[in-house]
């Protein structure tokens, strides 16, 4: 009997010291990523630093949390609209990454790949410079291709592949970000699907038979596999549901574009051509680019080993960044008009299957550089 007391105290002893030790059952539990943390890091992040904001989290395979603040339209546009998640604007060269995955989707239907010659995918009746003829998707979409920008025409870009290119291939000596890049991917997408014949009746300044054929492509097969509603509507500049919103039918709610630093300036909106199309355009709001993300990480929109090597050589991202965690692989969309009146938005992979969207409409904000902010955000939901 004395020996069982004599255990059982040892045991309750040793119970409360455990008990004064782990002080609550969160010491044991709540550990790991806490992406509502991450979401309450961003919102304070963002907040009172721009002028209207959104974002959307995905992880494994679904948008989680999702947050907005700020103004879509100022007072002194009124009327005054907030910001919303639903709010849509440009989302700017992220436009690329959807481009990226496009082009890389139908030459895997295809069964192409990324080292793919750029000339064996365009029309036949293209003159291609004999330097060019090497040039490889992968290094288009990498920018490492040493093409020339003459313009967004369908002419201008025959030009360009008429014109040698100053130097391409893997190594990060050739990098140099251009649009033409992705602006030829409004052609190839085409010629891909349709075979480059296809399109050899085009007069040299053509631009918008291509570009539709470009839009629905997208539509079908990156918005509607990715289960967007309105995958069909989703346009190149500002849209709703009458349809395009161009200079002659405005949108009296839509959102307009701002320099945070400058408040007494109107705001403005940019009316996106298809002429931009490949490099810029897609008028979203980010749980419809998260929703994009995530599908691609799934697998849904190109093979997994796809987009292992998108990430690797940077196809239709701009880099990484080396967090406590891993390596965060991100793009972003920049543009202002000469006022500083502009866009900004942010996508970044992160490696344990969560994506964010980010938008604000304003160029200048006093965010900091948002790529390090999204990150940051990131760490620092972890417990």
């Amino acid at each position: 009997m004395k020996t069982l007391l004599k255990t059982a105290g040892l045991f309750l002893a040793l119970t409360g010291t455990l008990l004064t030790a782990c002080e609550k059952p969160d010491d044991f539990v709540n550990k790991g990523f806490d992406v509502a943390l991450f979401s309450k890091n961003l919102k304070e992040s963002f907040e009172g630093k721009t002028v209207g904001f959104s974002f959307a989290i995905a992880q494994d395979g679904k948008i989680v949390k999702y947050d907005k603040g700020g103004l879509a339209r100022k007072d002194i546009d009124m009327p005054e609209t907030d910001y919303l998640v639903t709010t849509r604007q440009a989302t700017g060269s992220c436009t690329k990454t959807i481009s990226a995955l496009a082009l890389l989707r139908v030459l895997e239907a295809k069964g192409l790949d990324e080292n793919a010659f750029v000339a064996d995918l365009l029309p036949t009746i293209w003159t291609v410079n004999p330097a060019n003829k090497k040039i490889r998707v992968s290094h288009l979409l990498a920018h490492k291709s040493g093409l020339t920008f003459f313009g967004n025409s369908y002419g201008d870009l025959v030009q360009t592949m008429q014109t040698a290119t100053t130097g391409f291939g893997d190594n990060q000596a050739f990098y140099d970000y251009d649009n033409v890049n992705y602006l030829l991917c409004r052609v190839l997408i085409p010629c891909v699907v349709k075979g480059k014949d296809s399109f050899s009746w085009l007069p040299g300044l053509a631009a918008g038979e291509t570009a539709q054929t470009y839009r629905t492509y997208i539509r079908e097969e990156i918005f509607k596999t990715s289960g967007l509603p309105n995958y069909a509507k989703i346009d190149i500049g500002p849209w709703n549901d009458a349809g395009p919103i161009t200079q002659k039918s405005p949108d009296r709610t839509m959102t307009l574009y701002y320099n945070y630093s400058q408040p007494t300036l109107n705001g403005m909106m940019k009316y996106t051509s298809y002429l931009e199309a490949g490099a810029g355009g897609w008028y979203m709001n980010t749980p419809e680019m998260a929703q994009v993300l995530l599908s691609a990480e799934a697998g849904k929109l190109v093979s997994k080993a796809m987009l292992k090597r998108m990430k690797d050589k940077l196809m239709g991202f701009d880099n990484k960044i080396v967090g406590k965690h891993g390596e965060y692989y991100w793009k972003n969309g920049l543009w202002a008009d000469e006022q500083d009146r502009g866009i900004y938005t942010v996508i970044m992979h992160f490696p344990n299957n969560v994506q964010v969207a980010w938008h604000t409409n304003a160029r200048k904000t006093v965010i900091g550089d948002p790529e390090t902010v999204i990150k940051n955000a990131y760490d620092a939901a972890w417990r």
